[in-house]
């Protein structure tokens, strides 16, 4: 038996995003070692939700902790919210040890950052473990993506900002040393923080779905004469919809009547995107269906034939919801796209270094290819949907999570394939 403190800020069933990220991963985890008991150490404001919730396991206990009032206005909006994160975990360290529990395993896990330092550190001593991760951020968005000035300044006072607390945060560098074990989203993750042979690393995706709801998921399509394609996100420069317009509009070159773009959220980017698709001749073809419930996205993804999504995050719960309807994925070998698709990824994934014409012409071709071949396109996507039961379940990710936690004390090994030493 162990005690295993995890320390998620972002904690909140059906809430999606990072709270669902902590969730999930707390619920698990708990599931998998239910000889011990789970500490979790999580924001006060999250425990109503958390009470409403039925069905959690018994060896769960929370511990909630807030700042007081006076700092409550760095959580306004999202520019303060960091902030906010970073003087929460001085205070929650500080809470947590005045309850004088021993614990075996410390394990960070949310916020999933790999520029801010976990100062769950704090917590590690000579005779248990502490595991960071897993963390990650976006990766730096090539300039021809960012058309706009605007666009550009923020993308360089982030990437500033990351480069400020990974050389100069003394916090961050001594969390890197106590560190039994860091887990990064991606390899990528590796070099932005500058490890070394020294540091145990792994790298996983820190988002998943829950194996019984895959299965539990109806998705042969039923025959149409439609090529349907789906795009679902918010209408921002950084989930690149301006690509997706451009692949699909050079994809219609060849008069295909019977094919159709879905793209479903909202956004400032709307109306830009609309001009867009007047502009290249394919407003006729593209429908904006706007922010919809999500039973209603998973109907369009139900009836599709193709998911078409060329973000440039690393996150991307909608992915994993996609190959949860067996659907082939065309994107960018990028950010998320990068972490979840394994298999036929030269069918579906295009080389963002290269001239941006030629990114374009290669997101066309690879629809092209699943429009003139039904067979290849279920079978990628059926393979896709395959992968996402092997891999990337929340109960799998608890599974290597739990064999981390032993590894040290020699009881048992865990695969070294997403090992990078």
């Amino acid at each position: 038996m162990k005690n295993i403190l995890i320390a998620a800020y972002a904690c909140e069933p059906n809430k999606g995003s990072e709270p669902e990220v902590g969730w999930q991963t707390v619920v698990h985890i708990a599931n998998e070692n239910k000889e011990s008991t789970i500490y979790v150490v999580t924001k006060k404001n999250n425990q109503i939700s958390i009470n409403n919730q039925e069905g959690i396991p018994t060896n769960i206990k929370f511990i909630y902790y807030e700042l007081p009032k006076k700092f409550t206005f760095w959580k306004r909006g999202q520019r303060g919210v960091r902030t906010y994160y970073y003087m929460w975990m001085y205070g929650a360290v500080r809470h947590v040890k005045a309850q004088g529990l021993d614990f075996d395993v410390i394990h960070h896990v949310t916020f999933v950052n790999d520029w801010l330092p976990s100062l769950w550190y704090k917590l590690k001593k000579n005779d248990n473990i502490f595991i960071w991760g897993a963390i990650g951020s976006n990766d730096r968005i090539p300039r021809e993506f960012i058309p706009k000035k605007k666009n550009r300044l923020i993308e360089s006072l982030r990437m500033t900002l990351q480069a400020i607390f990974r050389n100069f945060d003394i916090h961050f560098h001594r969390c890197k040393r106590s560190a039994d074990f860091i887990i990064g989203i991606n390899d990528d993750v590796f070099n932005k923080m500058n490890l070394n042979g020294s540091h145990n690393f792994y790298h996983t995706p820190a988002i998943a779905v829950s194996e019984k709801y895959v299965r539990a998921v109806d998705y042969v399509r039923e025959p149409n004469n439609d090529f349907l394609i789906v795009s679902v996100g918010r209408l921002i420069y950084i989930k690149n919809f301006k690509l997706t317009i451009e692949a699909f509009a050079s994809f219609l070159n060849f008069n295909k009547v019977n094919s159709r773009l879905i793209i479903i959220g909202s956004g400032p980017d709307l109306e830009e995107l609309k001009s867009l698709a007047i502009k290249l001749g394919v407003a006729d073809f593209v429908d904006f269906k706007g922010q919809i419930e999500q039973e209603e996205v998973f109907e369009y993804m139900k009836k599709s034939d193709l998911f078409l999504y060329p973000t440039l995050e690393n996150a991307g719960f909608v992915y994993l919801e996609a190959m949860t309807y067996g659907l082939p994925i065309v994107a960018l070998d990028h950010g998320g796209a990068k972490q979840f698709i394994t298999t036929d990824k030269e069918l579906q994934l295009v080389q963002p270094n290269q001239p941006y014409k030629e990114i374009v012409s290669s997101m066309a071709s690879r629809i092209e290819g699943f429009y003139q071949d039904s067979k290849k396109c279920r079978e990628v996507g059926d393979l896709n949907r395959e992968n996402l039961l092997n891999s990337l379940t929340w109960e799998s990710k608890a599974k290597f999570y739990s064999k981390l936690y032993f590894k040290k004390q020699g009881r048992e090994n865990v695969l070294q394939v997403d090992a990078k030493k």
